[in-house]
């Protein structure tokens, strides 16, 4: 089975709620599944342009003062194969991750402590991130998809809870050898 570019999912999924332009898309998405998912614009226009093209999606040009602005609607087309991908099933994924790419080729201890050292304070960085990003979504009033949004962002502070445990007891460890 051919590889589909996930991108267009991930736009798609954006326009489910309401109309946006490629420049509210990438704005959405910083607030929102950067952590997860990344697009940039080199992929989110391009894409918006496949799918309009397609008939996924509707382009309407508006003028904003002096500026015109292009909105993108999701069509009933769009839909459907969202529709398709969000039901079926989810396909295998190998991640990137520089800092298990670096810890393999770790050559001694110390080289492992530095490592350790510099992804904890990442991690707990990004842990403080999402801890303030909880608070703010906690105070939100209710909404559709708050209960599933904050679902999300604790499997992340989940995760990295695990990782700093995970990094101070790999520091302990071999600070003593």
């Amino acid at each position: 089975m051919r590889s589909v570019n996930k991108t267009r999912y991930a736009i798609l999924g954006m326009l489910l709620d309401s109309p946006c332009s490629g420049y509210e898309i990438k704005a959405l998405m910083n607030r929102s599944t950067v952590y997860f998912w990344r697009e940039f614009d080199s992929t989110i226009y391009p894409m918006l342009k496949i799918l309009a093209k397609e008939g996924k999606a509707e382009a309407t040009v508006i003028n904003v003062g002096k500026k015109r602005k292009e909105v993108f609607s999701i069509t009933d087309a769009g839909w459907a194969e969202f529709q398709v991908w969000f039901e079926g099933p989810t396909a295998n994924e190998t991640p990137r991750n520089e800092f298990l790419l670096k810890l393999f080729f770790v050559k001694d201890e110390k080289e492992m402590i530095r490592l350790f050292e510099e992804r904890l304070e990442k991690a707990e960085k990004t842990y403080e991130e999402y801890r303030k990003i909880e608070d703010r979504l906690e105070r939100l009033g209710e909404y559709p998809r708050k209960a599933i949004r904050l679902k999300s962002l604790r499997y992340g502070i989940t995760q990295l809870t695990v990782e700093i445990t995970w990094l101070k007891e790999g520091i302990l460890e071999y600070a003593h050898h």
